[in-house]
């Protein structure tokens, strides 16, 4: 008998702790409702349960492309944050998170009615003035060229964006086909350029660059540059790098007969007649040649490679890839691999290196100084850029031949 009051006493103790524990939860409710302004006491969100998969679309030409569908199994009246009126029901957020650490909100493209029973497809904006952090989710599967999800888990959140607060469950699609990644940095010369985590990257513009657009095909916002004009980009993680790289970047130059810095991280100094260079990576046009240079991380040995012929037009655009993987460059113009040579020397052309024993690996050198684009950060030396430069990016790793090939048949970087 003693044993039973004590079990007894124990399940009162415990019954007083969950309707404490229930009052302390209700009051907070309160306290927020009030700190919000609201006049109810506490806050009704909608049901929705969702199911997200993937749906592989059939493309005119190239091989199938997955996207994420989200099927509404059941709900209450909803609409999504961005849907144009009438819509009905309690707004909800769309939330999508990458395998590579995007944050992603998609731009609702749904017609009106209850979503309730719907499937809708999460996929890129894959026009070429498009970022990579634009996404849609229309109730129609896309056509034309689709740019390529990332390979991985996508989850898809649905959130009321009032309390906020987690209306349905984590849901997953797994993407198996795509690309493995999207450029750390990118966007368009003078316009909005991103990290991949979908925050934005600053610069600062010097002189008076010229902002504009290509029409069709193309559809690509510009800058272009006078002669002495530049962009400078802060130091950041995003700019950096020491391993594999991908320079990919739109530039139609008015001439090619000059000098001239595309972008490039580094310093060129002159102390007493001396010229010292302290570059991560520059990508310039030497007379209508590709030219990259860069410092040797172990050694600080200064090599350049450059195209044996000319590679670039004046007044026509140009989509230039310069890749680095395993430490081998590769340099493409318009798609094509070029041939190149070495070269151990800061001077274009001079102490061209002959023998492949001495062919040196890419080890690329960290540093902090700004990213430039249009200019070489040298007061003697500026190299200034005459001519458009478009979209841009930059990986962390080497794009493959037919990632370099679809970027330029359909005007991405």
């Amino acid at each position: 008998m003693e044993t039973g009051r004590k079990r007894e006493s124990g399940e009162v103790h415990l019954v007083g702790v969950i309707l404490m524990v229930v009052l302390v939860i209700g009051i907070v409710l309160i306290v927020q409702s009030f700190a919000m302004g609201t006049t109810s006491q506490l806050h009704s969100t909608v049901y929705i349960a969702s199911e997200a998969g993937v749906k592989e679309v059939i493309q005119a030409s190239g091989p199938p492309v997955q996207v994420v569908a989200l099927t509404i199994r059941e709900a209450e009246p909803f609409h999504f944050e961005g849907q144009p009126a009438p819509a009905p029901g309690k707004v909800v957020r769309i939330k999508v998170m990458s395998p590579d650490g995007r944050t992603l909100y998609p731009e609702p493209f749904l017609s009106s009615g209850s979503l309730e029973g719907r499937t809708l497809f999460i996929y890129p904006n894959s026009s070429s003035y498009s970022g990579y952090c634009d996404y849609i989710v229309s109730e129609t599967l896309p056509s034309g060229k689709l740019k390529p999800l990332t390979m991985g888990t996508w989850v898809v959140q649905l959130i009321d964006p009032e309390i906020p607060l987690l209306i349905s469950s984590d849901d997953r699609a797994v993407i198996t086909s795509g690309t493995t990644s999207y450029p750390l940095a990118g966007g368009t010369a003078g316009g909005d350029v991103w990290r991949t985590d979908c925050t934005p990257l600053s610069y600062s513009v010097n002189g008076n660059p010229v902002t504009g657009f290509t029409g069709v095909p193309m559809n690509m916002t510009y800058l272009r540059f006078d002669g002495d004009d530049w962009l400078s980009y802060a130091d950041d993680p995003t700019l950096t790098y020491t391993g594999d790289l991908t320079l990919s970047v739109w530039l139609q130059p008015t001439t090619v007969g000059s000098w001239m810095q595309v972008l490039g991280k580094g310093l060129q100094t002159n102390q007493g007649g001396q010229i010292t260079e302290d570059k991560n990576y520059d990508l310039y046009l030497i007379n209508g040649k590709v030219y990259f240079e860069w410092d040797d991380r172990v050694t600080n040995t200064h090599y350049h490679v450059m195209t044996d012929n000319v590679a670039v037009t004046a007044n026509n655009w140009n989509y230039v890839d310069l890749v680095v993987e395993g430490g081998t460059p590769t340099i493409y113009v318009n798609g094509v691999s070029q041939t190149y040579s070495y070269y151990q020397s800061n001077v274009p052309g001079t102490n061209k290196i002959t023998s492949p024993s001495q062919i040196p690996d890419v080890r690329l050198k960290d540093n902090d100084h700004p990213l430039t684009m249009g200019r070489q950060a040298s007061t003697q030396y500026p190299f200034y850029y005459s001519g458009s430069i478009g979209s841009f990016a930059l990986y962390n790793r080497g794009l493959t031949q037919g990632e370099i090939t679809g970027n330029y048949q359909n005007y991405l970087a």
